[in-house]
């Protein structure tokens, strides 16, 4: 009996911290209107919760044996609902809002110049300082970025792409593929190189590929959206809009080769284990893979999973039919957005308002 008891307690807890409430779910409260942010989270106090779960929380008023969802969180959700600027919320969405403050207040302190800062806070208040600086980086401008930006305006030819592509993916830019490693589909033991498709500025294959008038809009914004950026880093508008096209070039061949989510659910056609010599002499002559393997100080390897073998043979096709000039962009484009987009505070907001339309 006292176990039985334990297990419905327990099942209460687990379900307590799972409520959530969804804008479009059978669960969702008819009369309660959303609250804003700030609101939400400060509807519970702080720092004054009982341990275990919270018995406030329970409609004690339903059956639980009619509806045990309703009766272990119904009053937490008529007391919570949801945000206006989300989908859902849940307590674990309330305690990472509370562990984001709680940052914020630590990095706010830390901020603060003072002679009792230990050398860890004025690091961190340093840096964080700095990135709040707003005056500092719109009077900066785009210098702090113009030695990437000439590096890759210096490329000589496409020999060098693939050592461009390593110091790239080094700093987190999602180009042309990706690799990495993983444990072998069919022995989990050994860990083994992979490589994969990748490169794409919007979420996936189809966005590109569908012709759907509400695709072809969207594809269109992001275009739009493409050429803001190259004007942002001082291209005249007629050039930034040659760029922003050969960056859309780049990408739907890139996805022309991709799978689709769907298919990539099927573990099998996501594994092709193969010789590593497969990616130079017969899928990807066209990119030096070994100075790519030198360069990200890849360990020795001798086969490896190709994910995707017939985006690798596009790839190639595309590296040879595509201008120097067209790469260029490509890797500007992808290398911007992915990562330094916040150089420009305030004009990346028009970036930022031209993705949102997306």
């Amino acid at each position: 009996m006292l176990l039985l008891l334990f297990m419905f307690q327990l099942l209460i807890g687990f379900t307590v911290m799972e409520a959530q409430t969804q804008s479009d779910g059978s669960h969702g409260s008819a009369n309660s209107e959303p609250l804003d942010l700030v609101s939400a989270v400060k509807t519970e106090p702080r720092g004054t919760a009982a341990p275990g779960f919270d018995l406030t929380a329970l409609d004690t008023k339903v059956d639980p044996c009619i509806d045990f969802y309703q009766y272990a969180c119904g009053t937490w959700r008529a007391k919570n609902p949801i945000p206006p600027d989300r989908s859902r919320w849940g307590r674990f969405d309330q305690l990472q809002e509370r562990n984001i403050e709680t940052l914020h207040n630590i990095l706010e302190q830390a901020s603060i110049d003072n002679s009792n800062r230990s050398a860890i806070e004025q690091k961190i208040g340093d840096y964080y300082a700095a990135c709040m600086d707003e005056q500092g980086i719109d009077r900066k401008g785009i210098e702090p970025i113009e030695p990437e930006l000439d590096r890759i305006a210096a490329l000589q030819d496409k020999n060098v792409l693939a050592d461009e592509v390593a110091r790239l993916h080094g700093i987190g830019a999602d180009v042309l593929f990706s690799f990495s490693s993983g444990p072998d589909f069919k022995n989990s033991r050994d860990v083994i190189a992979q490589a994969d498709q990748g490169g794409l500025g919007l979420p996936e294959r189809d966005f590109y590929l569908k012709n759907d008038a509400k695709s072809v809009e969207l594809r269109e914004r992001y275009l739009e959206h493409v050429t803001d950026m190259f004007e942002l880093l001082g291209e005249p508008p007629q050039q930034a809009q040659v760029k922003a096209q050969a960056v859309m070039n780049i990408e739907t061949a890139l996805a022309a080769g991709s799978l689709d989510v769907a298919s990539r659910r099927d573990p099998a056609k996501v594994y092709h284990k193969m010789p590593r010599r497969e990616l130079s002499t017969s899928l990807n002559p066209s990119f030096s893979w070994p100075r790519y393997l030198s360069e990200t100080n890849a360990p020795p390897f001798e086969s490896l999973n190709i994910a995707v073998p017939d985006f690798f043979t596009r790839l190639d096709s595309l590296i040879k039919n595509t201008s120097l000039d067209d790469w260029k962009a490509y890797l500007t484009c992808t290398w911007f957005t992915r990562r330094h987009r916040s150089c420009l505070r305030r004009s990346s907001m028009r970036i930022s308002t031209s993705m949102a339309r997306l």
